[in-house]
């Protein structure tokens, strides 16, 4: 799969506690400002989520809002929570879309990958089978399977001899060919949403062959997760609600830090604080 996107690099908030000392502390403030920020904003975070992507986006709310008491803290907490969960969220939708179309690559190449490109799979399946049925084992078993794909006469008799012992031939032949296939599609998927340049070349040439553009292959997968698409949508429609009442409700109670914090989440929305993807290696493209 695809790296995890990440929120561009901010300086994250350190927590610092104060050095001891022998003096008695002042009774006014025991507690500094991060420490109680750190102990309000526990992120709920799921499996395979990035804490430091969260504390960047803590970090930029509370940098842009400059709280001055621990009530301004709260309501910075609040609104990285629920920020958070709106881009969990697209981050799902974009991920569901990402899978899905990789599917549907993985069904057309199965149906369109050319016999050259899946022989040395098949070799390897052949070559198994063969091993243990022929004298020098491996060895014999290579060149064996290397003349039959090279169809010399001789090698594809003795290759049917070998496998008559086994069972059917040709259902043995053909169980070899869809495995070669499955897994030769499954590479090249995995290839071209890396975005390696020559995969990505050779599925637009099949897919020319086929009479197909890529956006019609993504549409084909879309059409199958509409129902999740549309759940989805609805579940970000309703984190953005509850992110704007809640915005609305900081603005009733202090104006200059609600309207701070709806400034901040625009500039966020807006992509200046934006969700990058890993740059590609060099002599890659984009898929």
């Amino acid at each position: 799969m695809t790296s995890r996107p990440v929120l561009t690099k901010r300086p994250r908030l350190k927590l610092r506690t104060r050095p001891k000392s022998n003096s008695k502390p002042e009774s006014k403030s025991v507690t500094s400002a991060p420490l109680r920020l750190a102990m309000l904003a526990q992120p709920l975070l799921l499996e395979g989520e990035d804490p430091d992507s969260y504390d960047e986006l803590l970090a930029r709310f509370h940098a842009a809002a400059n709280p001055v008491d621990i009530f301004d803290e709260m309501f910075i907490a609040d609104m990285a929570a629920l920020e958070w969960e709106v881009l969990r969220l697209r981050r799902l939708k974009l991920s569901l879309l990402q899978a899905a179309a990789v599917e549907q690559l993985k069904a057309f190449l199965r149906e369109n990958l050319p016999y050259e490109r899946c022989s040395d799979r098949f070799a390897d399946r052949l070559i198994e089978r063969l091993q243990d049925c022929l004298p020098d084992g491996a060895e014999d078993a290579e060149k064996l399977a290397r003349a039959y794909l090279r169809d010399q006469p001789d090698a594809f008799e003795k290759v049917t001899e070998v496998l008559a012992n086994m069972g059917h031939v040709n259902a043995l032949l053909d169980g070899d060919w869809d495995y070669a296939r499955n897994e030769k599609a499954e590479e090249l998927a995995q290839q071209y949403a890396r975005g390696e340049s020559a995969t990505v070349t050779l599925v637009g040439e099949l897919l020319t062959d086929a009479g197909m553009t890529v956006d019609e292959l993504v549409a084909d997968a879309l059409v199958k997760k509409l129902d999740y698409i549309e759940r989805i949508d609805r579940l970000t429609m309703i984190a953005e609600n509850r992110r704007n009442s809640s915005l609305r409700e900081i603005e009733r109670r202090h104006a200059l830090l609600g309207q701070t914090l709806r400034r901040t989440v625009q500039e966020i929305e807006e992509g200046e604080y934006e969700v990058v993807e890993p740059t590609p290696n060099k002599g890659k493209s984009a898929a």
